[in-house]
């Protein structure tokens, strides 16, 4: 296995490249190298118009700071010649993840999704330890709720999952909320996500 960085050399002898590069310099960096199968790991771009290439994009949020269980990582492959999809599900075997065989449009709905349950989730989070440090409130006893909300939507499905004053109806509650919210983008968004939950329980 070799690495290089951006003094990549435009022919490299091996069974197949692996390009992880900024989305917009993608395509350009597929395209530039010459001789193997050629794959990318951006979940926005399609893939290239080459002849031997594809897609090896693993539906994950990597940190350098966390640790990663290879064996829960779903890999979106797709390749432009058939022959060459087995060796990308041989590699993605080989490090224990999951073979999902996804188009490129498939890929890039599916990549709103996961910024809805992970970008927009942690931002979430972000705003609530904010309010948590506004009142000197421990962030800390919020962690068992963080872990269970996932587990349980997945367990159960999202919409079974759903719980809290707007799934409820409780409006008193909404309310007193909205008043403890010192931050009025924070407040606005509460007030948008409570609506909606309550307009789709038709509450």
């Amino acid at each position: 296995m070799q690495w290089y960085d951006r003094s990549y050399p435009k022919i490299i002898d091996a069974d197949i490249v692996i390009v992880s590069v900024s989305d917009d310099s993608t395509l350009e960096v597929l395209s530039s190298i010459q001789g193997p199968l050629t794959v990318h790991t951006a979940g926005t771009v399609p893939m290239a118009n080459l002849e031997r290439t594809g897609v090896f994009y693993p539906l994950y949020s990597f940190t350098k700071e966390a640790s990663v269980q290879w064996k829960t990582i779903p890999f979106l492959l797709e390749s432009s010649r058939s022959e060459d999809m087995p060796i990308l599900e041989e590699i993605t075997r080989l490090i224990g993840a999951r073979v999902f065989h996804i188009t490129s449009d498939q890929r890039i709905k599916l990549h709103a999704a996961a910024v809805m349950v992970n970008n927009f989730t942690n931002h979430l989070y972000t705003l609530a330890k904010e309010h948590c440090d506004h009142y000197n409130l421990p962030f800390e006893v919020l962690n068992a709720i963080m872990r269970q909300g996932p587990d349980k939507a997945i367990a159960l499905g999202p919409e079974v999952a759903q719980t809290g004053p707007a799934r409820r109806g409780d409006n008193s509650t909404v309310e007193r909320h909205l008043e403890q919210l010192q931050n009025p983008a924070t407040k606005a968004l509460y007030q948008t996500l409570s609506e909606n939950i309550k307009k789709r329980y038709e509450l």
